[in-house]
């Protein structure tokens, strides 16, 4: 086997890669599968201690193979317990990971790209713009890189994973695989603005809970602050959804942007309970978190439950979601507002 100039990231392979490396220097007859599970949900980095294999097989891994990974530049802690990290893309562009640990859950809030090409008028990562596709080496880096427990996964940090759905799916398979991370795809949850045909891929092909940015039922106001409304309209989103099976285990949700005086009228209520209410859904109503130089104000509480309890009368289960990690920059909305702005 010809040994590759350069190494190949092993955050971010299959078993199927692996495979294809042990077929060609002859090692087929041993499991690919031991070194995935080693570095994945071991956490493990030394290819010597997998003893399973000859020494001659370990030597070409780590020939073949690199084990490290993107490292934090950057790291913050909210006085509720939310932690960010600062990366940067192998060609400098920055993203950010949050984790966010509550009671018997610990959950990762993973980015997908660095900045993003949907310009949300409310979204702090959108005010700067599409810079990067994250690789899967990257994507897994944020998982693999802050030694933290992790029970549940969100792609709800920054980008637009349906525009990157190659790899996101790529990454999907590697946390849900026996030999990867072995996480069941209940607990992994892909947030989008509705991005087709990609989400009737998502919706299809893979089998974890699925959010929508909603945060208007009237198309002519929810395209003022998603543009994407444009091309991807909310009935079309609805219609691929429709057709989507959703089982116990799998969730669809509606994230809805709670803007005072904006988008949080009984009006409003009505309309989204009308126009969601035939489906399986849970809806999270978010309080929106200022972000300074945006024309939006934060629904209060009282207002938030007045909402809540119209959207009750059609029958929907509704959450008011309680921000997390707003003095780092690390809510909804806000993710690379501080860090990736100030530590170039």
């Amino acid at each position: 086997m010809k040994i590759p100039d350069s190494k190949i990231p092993l955050a971010g392979a299959n078993i199927r890669d692996i495979a294809k490396t042990f077929e060609l220097a002859g090692f087929d007859s041993y499991d690919p599968a031991r070194i995935l599970l080693h570095y994945y949900r071991h956490k493990n980095a030394d290819i010597d201690a997998i003893d399973c294999y000859p020494k001659k097989l370990r030597q070409l891994l780590k020939e073949v193979y690199s084990t490290d990974l993107l490292q934090p530049l950057f790291h913050e802690k909210s006085s509720d317990g939310t932690e960010k990290w600062l990366f940067r893309t192998t060609e400098g562009y920055p993203f950010e990971t949050a984790w966010i640990p509550d009671q018997n859950r610990q959950t990762i809030c993973l980015s997908t790209q660095s900045g993003c090409k949907f310009g949300c008028k409310f979204c702090m990562t959108g005010s700067l713009g599409f810079q990067a596709q994250l690789s899967a080496f990257e994507i897994l880096s944020q998982l693999l890189a802050i030694d933290k427990p992790i029970t549940h996964v969100v792609f709800m940090g920054m980008g637009e994973p349906l525009d990157n759905y190659d790899i996101l799916s790529h990454v999907i398979e590697i946390l849900t695989a026996h030999w990867g991370f072995s996480l069941a795809a209940r607990y992994i949850t892909v947030s989008t603005v509705g991005v087709l045909p990609t989400l009737e891929r998502l919706g299809q092909e893979l089998t974890c809970n699925i959010a929508i940015s909603l945060h208007s039922p009237f198309p002519d106001q929810r395209a003022e602050i998603i543009p994407a409304e444009r091309r991807y309209p909310i009935k079309d989103i609805i219609a691929v959804l429709e057709k989507v099976e959703f089982k116990r285990k799998r969730r669809l949700s509606f994230e809805y942007l709670l803007i005072n005086g904006y988008n949080d009228s009984k009006e409003h209520a009505a309309a989204l309970g009308s126009l969601i209410s035939h489906l399986p859904a849970h809806v999270n109503l978010i309080p929106y978190n200022y972000i300074p130089g945006k024309p939006y104000k934060t629904t209060s509480l009282k207002d938030a439950e007045t909402f809540r309890q119209e959207l009750n009368k059609y029958g929907l289960r509704v959450t008011i979601r309680k921000s997390r990690g707003y003095d780092i920059s690390a809510a909804c909305g806000m993710m690379a507002g501080r860090s990736a702005s100030t530590h170039q």
